[in-house]
């Protein structure tokens, strides 16, 4: 998106309050919901010997390392930075955009659930992609920054099938 179009989204968004705050919450409830699915599906599969338990445990821990240092590496701005205006969520930090660590660990996440849970794993699989369209539209990544996030967490969690 261009700085116009981050403007009159975070305008549309502002004069309409109960909106922005419905859009906030869910994203928040998104994040919450796969952030607490993943150590439950963890010890679901260490308490029933799933051998996919170590592959989603290092998949999951060394993509999220190395997606770490690689948003350090890159140090891309941030859509809010570049354009000057205001984030539709509190967000302060400088540089770090890509790839967006949210995407990464929501989509590898859904991947690795895919594997044992498969309608478990599409549902957060979709949640993935609404996180990814709001952090976009709430201001503080880049559509590649989402995109390349996404793949990656794709592209990690098909470790599990290897």
């Amino acid at each position: 998106m261009k700085k116009e179009e981050y403007i009159s989204v975070a305008n549309y968004f502002n004069k309409r309050k109960r909106l922005l705050r419905a859009a906030l919450i869910f994203q928040k409830s998104a994040e919450v919901f796969i952030y607490a699915a993943y150590p439950v599906f963890l010890i679901w599969l260490a308490l029933n010997r799933n051998p996919f338990f170590w592959r989603s445990v290092i998949s999951c821990g060394v993509g999220f390392v190395a997606v770490s240092l690689a948003r350090r590496l890159i140090n891309a701005e941030r859509p809010y930075k570049k354009y000057g205006f205001t984030p539709l969520i509190k967000k302060e930090t400088e540089g770090n955009s890509m790839p967006s660590r949210h995407c990464f660990s929501a989509s590898v996440i859904a991947v690795n659930i895919s594997a044992v849970f498969l309608p478990l794993g599409v549902f957060i699989g979709v949640l993935a992609i609404l996180i990814a369209v709001l952090r976009v539209l709430f201001g503080v990544h880049f559509i590649r920054d989402v995109a390349v996030g996404l793949i990656i967490g794709l592209v990690v969690g098909a470790t599990v099938f290897i």
